[in-house]
């Protein structure tokens, strides 16, 4: 144990320097870039004071040292130039003028007495190392997996708050899963190396992990970054309501459903393509609009539909790209299939869509409980019969409620028609919701023929019909 006790009186050397640095400097914050070094130097001093020299020990400690060290540099940059971190000037305030002085024993002091006795757990991996079996490679691998889901999610929050004001709210990617992705890689990180460490010790590794997740859940992580966060970012309270905080169970756990749900339809066509009768055949609408803003062309949106004997497959594609001067000052990408039944209810949609830099990836489909989708939403919409902002449908004019093909979510919308000189032979109706307002034409025979939607500054997107045919076609030949 004599390897732990130095190892504990170097660490806390170095958290009073970087107590005396915080009084000259004014900022607590420096604290939480030495959290992630305390580790690695604890495991450095544990790994060359045992003597180790496997092969396995070597990654362990090589492991720890990047984790450690990308941390680290990673705080550092997202603090360089920037004042205390409220979360510590929130403490400073409640302390009183004497927290320079008490932040040693109450921040410092404590913080490396904790990452030492976490990294603890590596002491009886260096010193009883015998011979290394697969489940320690394997727990080994949950560790690597656990780092590049913190970096992931690093890199994706860097990201968007580059690009994004300081109230939005990042909600995709791995911020989909959960509201702190990035402390749920720390933990999974740790976890992993926990579990190597159980083949030697069992309640030193429980204990560390018990700590880990009451400092990542309760302490210094999610409890207290959401303390104050609704009143910086408003949109937050609608993304607690549908993100779990740190461990991503009901996130999984739908699209687990979604993806179970979706194999077998798969593998039932690949089984039966080679007994489709000729009674499977149909008809192929196609339509290819131009899309403009105001009168300048930006790109296009197409519609393919494939009636077959069950229902309708929709497959659609837009490109758009707005330009001022030859610089791109807005793009936007989107690709949808959609399976519908022969009522026109929706029973399956993957759409992909980027808006400038920002991407959104969307499966739902219809369960007994509900229409379930993998989204930013990541919930089951309580019916049996949802439609998408499908125009094309000869049904789409009677909805209440339509599903947004980026996000998941089930919107409210009222749909009349709008008045027209009477001698048109089109109609238009108007789609509103709390969010946009839209005019749709269809010409006299019911087809679907533009579109004007309401942009912020008084602009507007118009789609006009540049092409539209219906054929004949094998709706399975052209799916494959």
């Amino acid at each position: 144990m004599s390897q732990g006790l130095l190892a504990l009186g170097v660490v806390w050397g170095l958290a009073t320097l970087v107590w005396l640095w915080s009084l000259r400097h004014r900022d607590v914050s420096v604290a939480d870039i030495f959290w992630p070094l305390y580790h690695v130097i604890v495991a450095v001093i544990l790994y060359i004071e045992s003597g180790a020299n496997s092969l396995f020990a070597a990654a362990i400690l090589g492991l720890i040292c990047i984790w450690g060290l990308r941390l680290a540099l990673h705080i550092g940059r997202r603090q360089n130039g920037k004042s205390e971190d409220h979360r510590y000037t929130s403490v400073r305030n409640a302390n009183g003028h004497k927290f320079p002085y008490t932040s040693l024993y109450l921040i410092f002091l404590p913080q490396a007495l904790m990452a030492w006795g976490i990294s603890l757990v590596l002491l009886p991996i260096f010193t009883e190392l015998g011979a290394v079996n697969w489940t320690q490679w394997l727990f080994l691998g949950v560790a690597l997996l656990g780092l590049l889901f913190e970096v992931v999610a690093d890199l994706q929050l860097t990201r968007f708050r580059a690009d994004m004001p300081p109230s939005a709210v990042l909600n995709s990617g791995l911020w989909k899963l959960s509201r702190h992705p990035n402390y749920f890689g720390e933990w999974l990180f740790w976890l992993g190396i926990c579990l190597v460490s159980m083949h030697y010790s069992i309640w030193r590794p429980i204990l560390a992990m018990a700590l880990l997740t009451f400092l990542l859940t309760r302490m210094t992580g999610v409890k207290r970054m959401e303390s104050d966060i609704e009143e910086r970012r408003p949109g937050y309270a609608e993304y607690v309501a549908h993100t779990s905080s740190f461990f991503p169970w009901r996130q999984l756990l739908i699209a687990g459903l979604v993806t179970f749900s979706m194999m077998p339809d798969v593998q039932a066509a690949a089984a039966g393509r080679d007994q489709a009768q000729a009674s499977d055949h149909g008809t192929t609408q196609t339509w290819l609009f131009r899309a403009f803003i105001d009168k300048k062309e930006v790109g296009y949106h197409s519609f393919k539909a494939y009636h077959h004997k069950s229902g309708v497959r929709l497959e659609g594609e837009a490109k758009f790209a707005y330009k001022v001067l030859g610089f791109t000052v807005f793009s936007y990408k989107h690709a949808v299939i959609e399976e519908y039944d022969n009522d026109f209810c929706l029973q399956k949609i993957t759409s992909n869509t980027q808006i400038k830099d920002k991407s959104l990836a969307l499966k739902g489909i219809l369960t007994p409980q509900g229409f379930a989708v993998d989204a930013p939403t990541n919930e089951v919409h309580d019916t049996q019969c949802v439609m998408p902002f499908a125009y094309w449908a000869p049904t789409f004019i009677a909805q209440s409620e339509l599903l947004n093909g980026q996000t998941g979510e089930l919107m409210q919308v009222s749909i009349y028609p709008e008045n027209q000189p009477d001698n048109s032979a089109e109609t238009n109706y108007r789609i509103v919701t709390n969010e946009m307002s839209l005019a749709i034409r269809y010409d006299s025979a019911g087809k679907w023929v533009g579109l004007i939607s309401d942009l912020p500054a008084k602009r507007k997107l118009i789609y006009k019909l540049d092409t539209y045919k219906t054929e004949g076609q094998d709706f399975l030949a052209v799916s494959k």
